[in-house]
């Protein structure tokens, strides 16, 4: 049992060590960029420069056409550890400020590769453990099978530890959030610490609102659980507001204490803060992202010269908030049960849950970038679906990130990565039927396992074998054939409208899944 479990983390180790020779994003300027040098990794790396250098003042409005910090500050913090060890391991010329620009020594290298590896042992890993043993139900095999399944996921390796980035931290941080929200059927201590993680999450990475919505409608509907009167559930917000509060004053505060000017108001401490962190000048069209506003860009729709651009962010904004209300109102009732379900049962449940608001938000709001499809992924990754479900999940995120690892030279990686994925999948992954519920549930006149036969039936015959057929295809027609000169953007065009016809097929999933566990649990109680 003990060679078993070290198996599980050991492989997920030793595959991260392999990728790290590897090009990082931006390694040797190959970008091309005139006004800032490489890509994330050398953001990473002069972020701790600037937090080891200068006085926390500064941090957000230091020289910011070079990589200025544009996350929260709990990162910001994690970068000035990271750049005092670098100063001390690596050696100062790592990390001198302005004169360490584009500074990729080997050691260098080695060193940053390790700081991701470092962080998801000490993050990432526990979290999903822990969330797996729950999820395992007493079974050890079971829990190292969904152990291997998420910290294998090719999509999370690319990103973190061959484009270089540290995700992964802020999706421990949330997941672990979501262990704690339900261990209990009330609010109390467990809540407490969650929304404490919840927060903690939130000020790593600011996509981590992704989860937010979901967070919020589970939470609140239990502070109703159980009351009878407006002042408990006033209570029970209270204890969660009071948690988050201390938790973002306790790490926004110093910036205002260490203010270079006492004349310096709130505005004008946390307002650069605010702009970096929230660029929504950027405008609605980022990059080609496999969401539904690039999608609906494409000639002859050429959505973007039919919305001015002041309006893009309201309609971004109503089509999320439309996506994700949903998922909202079954978790507010589910939260809010009189006879709660199960605690395995209320972690899925936010688990499908934060998965499709984090899809609305992808599919559908400002400023989306292809490495988001992550935080969907994270929580996706823990559950199990029949059908090969969530084995296709993880393989179409992938096959989506394709045109970023192209740039950053990971072409081999990939291919490499999802061949041995696959054979772990073949090795350990038994063939699952779709399980309809032995006392099926109607719905307005209409049984589930008539639902759930249909959906199969679907997913089955038409979406899994026409998507591979399509990922595959597209690969070997990028591959092998030239395109023609009035379509020089047709592959990237078709990868969009692939990738957000599959995520949409995810989001809707999702929340049949959800709809279903609500469904369960009233059947139950009745």
């Amino acid at each position: 049992m003990h060679s078993k479990t070290a198996l599980v983390f050991l492989l997920p180790f030793l595959l991260r060590f392999l990728i790290a020779p590897f090009p990082h994003s931006g390694e040797g300027n190959h970008h091309g960029s005139k006004t800032a040098y490489g890509g994330d990794y050398e953001a990473q790396r002069h972020w701790m420069e600037v937090t080891l250098h200068l006085n926390i003042s500064q941090w957000y409005k230091y020289d910011l056409s070079y990589w200025g910090i544009d996350y929260p500050p709990l990162i910001a913090y994690g970068s000035y550890l990271m750049g005092w060890a670098s100063d001390k391991f690596v050696g100062e010329e790592s990390v001198a400020l302005f004169d360490s620009r584009g500074f990729e020594d080997p050691i260098m290298k080695i060193f940053m590769r390790f700081t991701v590896i470092f962080w998801d042992a000490m993050v990432y890993f526990p979290v999903v453990y822990l969330l797996c043993k729950r999820l395992g139900q007493g079974s050890h095999d079971k829990t190292l099978q969904l152990c291997l399944f998420a910290m294998l996921s090719p999509a999370m390796i690319l990103i973190d530890n061959g484009h270089f980035q540290y995700n992964n931290v802020c999706l421990g941080l949330a997941l672990g959030s979501f262990h704690f929200m339900t261990l209990s059927d009330t609010i109390g201590f467990y809540d407490g610490v969650g929304s404490i993680l919840f927060s903690l999450a939130l000020n790593w990475k600011q996509m981590g609102l992704y989860y937010a919505p979901a967070v919020f409608a589970f939470l609140l509907g239990k502070c109703f659980h159980n009351q009878q009167n407006i002042l408990g559930v006033m209570k029970n917000i209270g204890l969660l507001g009071g948690s988050v509060v201390g938790t973002f004053f306790a790490l926004w505060y110093p910036f205002f204490h260490f203010r270079q000017d006492e004349s310096e108001g709130l505005v004008d401490v946390y307002g650069p803060m605010l702009r970096r962190i929230f660029p929504f000048s950027r405008g609605l069209f980022e990059g080609k992202v496999s969401n539904i506003w690039c999608a609906l860009n494409i000639r002859p729709l050429s959505i973007r010269s039919r919305i001015p651009v002041h309006h893009q962010p309201i309609c971004a904004l109503a089509l999320t908030l439309a996506m994700m209300l949903p998922f909202c109102v079954l978790l507010f009732a589910m939260g809010k049960k009189k006879r709660a379900a199960s605690s395995v049962d209320k972690l899925k449940a936010l688990l499908w849950g934060s998965a499709g608001t984090s899809l609305s938000f992808f599919l559908a709001s400002f400023q989306v970038h292809e490495k988001s499809i992550l935080f969907p992924l994270a929580p996706l990754m823990l559950l199990e679906a029949p059908m090969f479900f969530m084995e296709w999940v993880s393989i179409v995120s992938t096959w989506s990130l394709w045109p970023l690892l192209v740039v950053d030279r990971l072409q081999p990686v990939y291919c490499a990565i999802n061949a041995l994925y696959l054979c772990f999948l073949w090795a350990t992954r038994p063939v699952v039927c779709w399980k309809v519920q032995q006392e099926p549930v109607s719905i307005f006149g209409i049984r589930t396992d008539a639902i759930l036969r249909g959906l199969q039936w679907t997913f089955q015959r038409f979406i899994l074998p026409s998507s591979i057929v399509a990922m595959v295809g597209l690969h070997f027609a990028e591959w092998f054939v030239s395109p023609p000169s009035n379509l020089p953007d047709i592959f990237p065009v078709l990868w969009i409208l692939v990738g957000c016809v599959s995520f949409f097929v995810m989001w809707t999933a999702s929340l049949g899944a959800l709809a279903s566990f609500l469904v369960k649990s009233t059947a139950k109680v009745d």
